[in-house]
């Protein structure tokens, strides 16, 4: 199948481990890519998994990057009309760090 890849300053294999490891820096606030990259680096792992055969780690490792990109569409359009978001510089939005320490924790699986 033909996807639509997201545009990310994130260059790495969509993997349980970069997954974890980009987690960690945002909830560090050690990360050197916006929000926007991360959810749509994470978008576009869920489309690269979406028909593959997954091992337990790893349809963990899927939905929680298909929850961070759904909360981010949620988030962000639900402070902006369409056409703010249109002209938004979205590398300024951000979610709330408490869900990233979240997410993070469910992968750890804690």
């Amino acid at each position: 199948m033909e996807w639509n890849w997201n545009n990310t300053s994130i260059n790495l294999p969509y993997s349980y481990e970069n997954l974890k490891t980009l987690l960690d820096e945002v909830c560090k606030k050690e990360n050197q890519f916006s929000q926007v990259d991360f959810c749509m680096w994470c978008d576009n792992l869920t489309m690269a998994w979406e028909e593959e055969d997954l091992d337990d780690q790893d349809e963990l490792t899927f939905l929680i990057a298909r929850d961070i990109e759904c909360q981010w569409d949620l988030y962000d359009h639900g402070f902006s009309s369409h056409e703010k978001l249109m002209k938004a510089d979205l590398s300024k939005l951000e979610l709330p760090s408490e869900w990233f320490k979240e997410w993070a924790a469910e992968l750890d699986g804690k």
